[in-house]
Order: structure tokens, then C-alpha cells, then sequence
């Protein structure tokens, strides 16, 4: 537990932070409690919004952007469409054409599909924040598109729920949940990472019935059919000590360029002070949730609440663009995992395609979420 310890210590104590945006310094304590973070989130939100009003285009209007709510504050009865929908899409036929496993049941299962071929170029690398940014709107617009859903698109402020994940309103196995905390299993954790308070299958509410159908990725063929229960080992040590509502401000606000904010937000080890965030927010809301597929680098995206988690990464990516629109539009990197193989550098011409499950676009299109080409959604 000691690497565990250590980097929980950095994440939690941390130098002090005048934390500064657009010209006001924030007091430690509300960026602790998280006032600094609504702050800055309202002013994000009133800069995109007030580019589509000098400057509205042919997708992306006043009348029709879409505005990303927070679990907690979408109504009970909306949550529960969005959760039917996502079932919707896990009885939806799958995509793919090629796959001889024969693995992948739904549409659902062809997003884990598409994640476990990207994952070598789409983390830690220059793509990460962009391609997120279109795969998680490409689910949504399956939910829309596919499954009738007609509510806000969910994502979950991890930090809100650092006290104690297992009676977060996205996890207490209520029918306006996401499902419950895993079974309790007896485990001692390892060096690496402390024990949550699961480990087994979903107990109650939502997805309790569940089937994973592909992974894990250490399987000798992990797009084999593999049928199991959702594992869930809800962790609220590691939400704590990463994905905290200070640990997501200091993000934001200790982070220049492009290079930095990704390192940051992945604990990238390679940027020297990328590395007192240890597993940083990616890896602490990701585990935070743990468990199979959750717990899985490659096959996460079959956790039905990645959606959520993901969409609070590219909140905080929002955010961060949106308080200096005119110098956050670049992108740095190579085009693969922590430039293994070595690789050039990504650029915003590169094309990004996620046939057959979505579209195809330059990356320079997915700039900015209130561009109209393909998006036009802000967050609250």
C-alpha cells in the first residue's frame, strides 16, 4: 500500500493554490468545497454561449443547443428514461461485420468493440481528449437516434460524491440509478491500488441482470463470447484522494497548454508536473467504479456509467477550452500511447474515423462543442 499512500498524500495535501482564472484569485477553501469550480463552470458556459450568439451557424443555434446536466440534477423520471435507453441500445444489433468471435451482442457491445481496437492510439496520446469528446456524443446520439431518448445527456461530478460513492444517486440501486455497489468480497487490495467496498456482481436496482458479453482484454481472444455478470468495487478512498472537487479545479486551473491539461487530467508521468496526480482524475473516476469490465484499460466502455464518467472529462475539457477560447484550440502529441512505438505528431487535419458505430471527421471539427460540425452542446 505504500506507492497507494504516497500518492493519495500528494493528491490530497498538495501545495496551496491562489487559483487564478480570468483574473481572480480563488481561495483554497472554495476550491476545496467547490465554488471555485461552479464559478469557473458558469463562466464557461456563458462564453460558449454567448459565440453562438455572435456567431451562430447552420447545426448550432440559441433556439437548439443542447445543455449537459450533472446526474443529481436531472429529474427522477428523466433518469430513468436515460438508463431505459442505454438497455435499449444493449438490445440494439450489433455492427461490426468482421468479427469470426462472434463475441459482440448489440449495438451497446460494438462501442467496447470500437474502444479495444482505439485504445493504442487514443490514450495518452494527442487524440485522447478529441476522441472522447466523439465518442461519447456518438452514444448519445444513439440514445436519440436509436432508443427515443429526448432528456439531458447525463455526467457525473465524481467529486460531489467523494464522501462516500456507494450512496451516490448514480449508484444506490434505486430505480433512478445506474445499479448498485458489486457484492462484498473479502480482499486484502494490492500495492497498487486499495480494495473498494464490492468486487462482485451488481447487487440491486439497474443492470442487476446484466450481461457482459465480451473481454476481458488478458484473454487470449478477448472479442470472444465471454458471458458474465457486471462486477462493480466501489472506491471511495480513490475517489477521494484523485477525483475530488479540489483535485478537478487544480486540473483546470494549473494547466497552461493543451500538453500539460492532458497530462494532467491522465497522470501522465512523462510531464514532471503531471506526476503529483498520481492516477489523476481519468484514472480516479475510472476507478472509483473498478470492477469487470469497469476495472478493464480496454473494455471500460461496457461499464454502462463510462458514459457519465467520461462526460465529466470532457466537461473539465470545456471548462479549460472555454475560459480562453482564442489559445485553447491547439492540439500536442504523438498519435500513439505514450509515444509506443514512437509515432509523429497528431495534428487537427488528421482524420478521425469510428465506423461502423459513428462518423468521420478531422479533428479540428471536434474543436469546439458549440461548432455545429457535428456538435452543438455546452454543460451546465
Amino acid at each position: 500500500m505504500g506507492l497507494v499512500k504516497k500518492l493519495l498524500s500528494l493528491a490530497l495535501l498538495g501545495a496551496s493554490l491562489q487559483g487564478l482564472a480570468l483574473g481572480q484569485d480563488f481561495p483554497q477553501a472554495d476550491i476545496d468545497n467547490g465554488k471555485a469550480l461552479q464559478q469557473i463552470s458558469a463562466t464557461a458556459k456563458a462564453n460558449a454561449l454567448a459565440r453562438i450568439e455572435a456567431n451562430p451557424t447552420e447545426g448550432c443555434t440559441k433556439e437548439n443547443v443542447r445543455v449537459r446536466k450533472e446526474w443529481r440534477n436531472i429529474p427522477g423520471p428523466e433518469r430513468t428514461a436515460y438508463r431505459k435507453a442505454v438497455e435499449c441500445l444493449m438490445n440494439a444489433p450489433q455492427v461490426y461485420e468482421n468479427i469470426t468471435a462472434a463475441g459482440p451482442r448489440s449495438l451497446f457491445d460494438s462501442f467496447g468493440v470500437l474502444h479495444y481496437k482505439l485504445t493504442p492510439a487514443v490514450h495518452n496520446s494527442a487524440y485522447f481528449l478529441l476522441f472522447h469528446r466523439l465518442y461519447v456524443w456518438t452514444f448519445e446520439d444513439k440514445l436519440r437516434t436509436e432508443c427515443g431518448y429526448t432528456g439531458a445527456f447525463p455526467y457525473w461530478e465524481w467529486g460531489l460524491d467523494a464522501g462516500s460513492v456507494e450512496k451516490s444517486p448514480l449508484f444506490d440501486g434505486s430505480e433512478t440509478s445506474m445499479g448498485s455497489n458489486g457484492a462484498p468480497l473479502n480482499r486484502t487490495g494490492n500495492p497498487f491500488m486499495p480494495s473498494g467496498t464490492g468486487g462482485g456482481c451488481v447487487t440491486d436496482g439497474p443492470f442487476v441482470n446484466f450481461t457482459v458479453n465480451i473481454g476481458p482484454n488478458t484473454a487470449r481472444d478477448p472479442l470472444q463470447y465471454n458471458p458474465r455478470c457486471l462486477k462493480r468495487d466501489l472506491n471511495t478512498q480513490v475517489c477521494a484522494g484523485f477525483a475530488s472537487l479540489k483535485n478537478t479545479t487544480e486540473t483546470i486551473l494549473e494547466s497552461p497548454n493543451i500538453g500539460l491539461f492532458q497530462a494532467n487530467i491522465q497522470g501522465d508521468f512523462r510531464y514532471p508536473s503531471a506526476q503529483k496526480w498520481g492516477f489523476a482524475v481519468h484514472g480516479g473516476g475510472h476507478f472509483s467504479i473498478a470492477g469487470d469490465p469497469g476495472g478493464d484499460f480496454y473494455f471500460s466502455p461496457l461499464e454502462p456509467v463510462f458514459y457519465q464518467h467520461h462526460g465529466q472529462i470532457d466537461r473539465m475539457y470545456f471548462i479549460w477550452q472555454n475560459l480562453d477560447w482564442e489559445q485553447r484550440q491547439g492540439m500536442e502529441g504523438t498519435i500513439t500511447m505514450m509515444n509506443m512505438p514512437p509515432s509523429r505528431n497528431g495534428t487537427l487535419d488528421d482524420v478521425l474515423d469510428i465506423s461502423p458505430v459513428g462518423g468521420s471527421h478531422t479533428f479540428r471539427e471536434l474543436m469546439d462543442t458549440v461548432g455545429g460540425s457535428p456538435f452543438c452542446f455546452v454543460y451546465e
